[in-house]
């Protein structure tokens, strides 16, 4: 059974769902996708991993070690007794901390070159943390390395990205941008709303190539379906985060209607 809603799903956006259905809905881009490919490219997932070295005090407590572990060589004698000499000081090394970000890559079979890079935003990436400057930063890095980038954000909270100048309408809760590595650095935004159909997105491929055309709504619809959201996610309460007030009453109508 699909989401009741014509679009993004809002109350799919609860921490408690969201981390599932990224996962989810990223296989289901990659499905797509190659479905529709031409010969020449593939898509595959891939993960973008950042890391974090915690604070001194942090540090503190992850120095001591749970397990002492002691080689012990057999002696014959004292004339085997060996001295050490002390360290002068000591020092805690960092724990790394590592996570990560899955996303779609398009990439060309013969010579695995990246072509285009389709990310879905995270709540990682749209909060004031290193991990949103980790994500600006491989933004930075795709689009000076000639790949297209294509921003997949369907989450209402957070601060969103920036998105440089532009008449960009107020109020959107969702955005699609597409940049085309030939077109820096102009790029397309496609906002939404929640009572949006999710569109199909265009996927920009070689310069020679077409457009490759992505049905969004069919990827969330399985991805739902799979998730077994139906059953799990309860309706008759609001979805966290909120709702406006007045997209509050247009969705307690579309499921009272979707009830009857």
């Amino acid at each position: 059974m699909p989401s009741p809603f014509p679009g993004m799903d809002p109350y799919v956006e609860a921490p408690s769902i969201w981390g599932d259905f990224h996962g989810s809905m990223v296989a289901e881009l990659r499905e797509e996708l190659n479905a529709r490919l031409p010969p020449r490219y593939a898509a595959a997932i891939d993960l973008f991993v950042w890391i974090h070295e915690p604070d001194a005090n942090t540090r503190t407590l992850l120095g001591k070690p749970d397990v002492r572990v002691v080689h012990r060589t057999a002696t014959t004698g004292p004339a085997s007794t060996r001295a050490t000499m002390p360290a002068p000081t000591s020092v805690i090394l960092p724990a790394i901390h590592r996570e990560g970000s899955k996303y779609v890559k398009v990439f060309d079979i013969e010579d695995r070159r990246v072509v285009t890079v389709i990310e879905l935003l995270s709540p990682a990436n749209k909060q004031a943390s290193n991990d949103r400057e980790a994500c600006l930063m491989k933004r930075y890095e795709y689009l000076a390395n000639g790949v297209n980038l294509v921003e997949i954000d369907l989450l209402r909270t957070g601060e969103r990205l920036p998105l440089g100048e532009g008449p960009l309408p107020t109020g959107a809760d969702y955005y699609i941008m597409v940049c085309r590595a030939t077109e820096l650095p102009r790029a397309g935004v496609w906002p939404l709303s929640v009572r949006d159909r999710l569109p199909e997105s265009p996927i920009p491929l070689d310069p020679e190539e077409v457009d490759l055309s992505l049905p969004l709504k069919p990827c969330m619809d399985r991805a739902y379906d799979k998730g077994r959201y139906a059953g799990t996610i309860n309706y008759g309460r609001p979805p966290t985060p909120a709702l406006r007030d007045a997209d509050a009453v247009w969705a307690l109508e579309l499921l009272s209607r979707k009830r009857d």
